[in-house]
């Protein structure tokens, strides 16, 4: 080789060889000091595909590495610039932001576009950073998908489109974005539900103004949005559905946090939370005194127009229903079409609705503690319950 040619390969060589970064091309960004970098990188543990918190760093932009200063290029230089590329597109398209006119702190996962424009909220005798809050939903989120996903043998084509869900840290910011983006003005919280799902909240005092509050608040909102946007987009709870939509809205909070303080009653500011949040003793004691059939009174009902006891009713008949292989993918759709529940609960249990409530109640007397509230699974039963 001539020393000509010599002298144009030296810098690739060098390139390739560069100690500073073993070949890379870039090195991490040590900007992000507040979350572990794995947070905001996606990947196989991490749901959190976009974090406008990180995009917002100078240095990287959001992609958590920085150009190597000692070599022009190396094996992830390319990757990288394509994911500075799409992070950027991402922060620049957000019909939010440009009906707000300002930034607006959000993340995005699979299944969710969050808003987080808090500060911070206390977390116990600590505060929680809104950036660490996002992350934090960002999970739970993610965990109630899963588990519904696998409850419902969902895949990502049984849904039409992502959840948003939005906390805001005063009313007025609330009610500007519910005006545009639900047509509606609410001192409270809101959802739609069905094809485009959106909820909106603000920290309201007492109701919405903690960490965990607005942790089980929106997981348990979660499930509801999930399941009125999958398959047929509509939503059950006013179609002879309520039962069902009742039931899974609790399970998956329930589930989460091993209680179940959100309702979605048309009285609900009225409410003093149900036996703490935490049912199976309860329902146990109440099936066994009361021996009157529930599910023909329970069926008809609107989901704002049940009771919390019926809440509790209906989240222990979803639990059971949790038992049946197969069952509520179908049930849901049939639902959807609206379908009789009397008509599809028989159809798909094969039995009418006498015997289904006989077999709920027999279940329950074996599954459920008469204190407490620790599951009572049967010995070397392992099946008794889909998770």
């Amino acid at each position: 080789m001539g020393i000509a040619a010599l002298l144009l390969v030296a810098p690739l060589l060098l390139q390739e060889s560069c100690p500073n970064c073993l070949h890379r091309g870039v090195l991490p960004c040590k900007a992000h000091v507040e979350l572990p970098a794995a947070e905001e990188e996606p990947g196989p543990e991490n749901p959190v595909l976009y974090c406008s918190w990180a995009a917002s760093c100078a240095a990287c932009e959001g992609t958590l590495w920085i150009d190597c200063p000692r070599c022009a290029r190396g094996e992830r230089t390319k990757e990288v610039e394509e994911r500075r590329s799409v992070i950027k597109a991402w922060m620049e398209s957000n019909a939010l932001e440009r009906e707000l006119d300002r930034p607006v702190p959000r993340l995005e996962t699979n299944r969710f576009r969050l808003v987080i424009d808090v500060k911070e909220l206390p977390e116990g005798k600590k505060k929680l950073s809104g950036h660490a809050l996002a992350h934090r939903l960002a999970h739970d989120l993610e965990h109630v998908t899963a588990l519904v996903a696998e409850h419902y043998q969902m895949n990502a084509q049984d849904y039409r489109s992502k959840m948003r869900m939005w906390l805001w840290s005063t009313l007025a910011t609330h009610q500007k974005a519910q005006e545009k983006f639900q047509g509606t003005i609410t001192s409270g919280d809101f959802k739609l539900l069905g094809r485009d799902p959106v909820f909106s909240v603000w920290t309201e005092p007492t109701n919405f103004d903690t960490v965990s509050k607005v942790r089980e608040n929106f997981a348990h909102n979660a499930g509801h949005m999930l399941l009125s946007n999958a398959f047929q987009p509509n939503w059950v709870g006013d179609i002879g559905g309520g039962w069902l939509d009742a039931g899974l809205g609790h399970w998956y909070e329930y589930e989460l946090f091993a209680h179940t303080v959100n309702y979605c009653l048309e009285e609900s500011a009225l409410l003093e939370n149900y036996e703490n949040g935490q049912w199976r003793a309860a329902v146990r004691r109440r099936l066994e005194r009361e021996k009157d059939p529930f599910l023909p009174g329970l069926l008809p009902k609107r989901s704002g127009a049940l009771s919390a006891a019926e809440d509790a009713l209906c989240w222990s008949f979803y639990d059971w229903l949790l038992t049946q292989p197969g069952v509520l993918r179908k049930l849901m759709i049939d639902i959807k079409q609206k379908m009789p529940a009397r008509e599809v609960l028989a159809q798909h249990l094969g039995m009418d609705l006498f015997a289904t409530e006989d077999a709920w109640r027999a279940w329950v007397a074996v599954n459920y503690p008469l204190k407490g509230d620790e599951p009572r699974a049967p010995k070397g039963d392992k099946k008794d319950k889909q998770k």
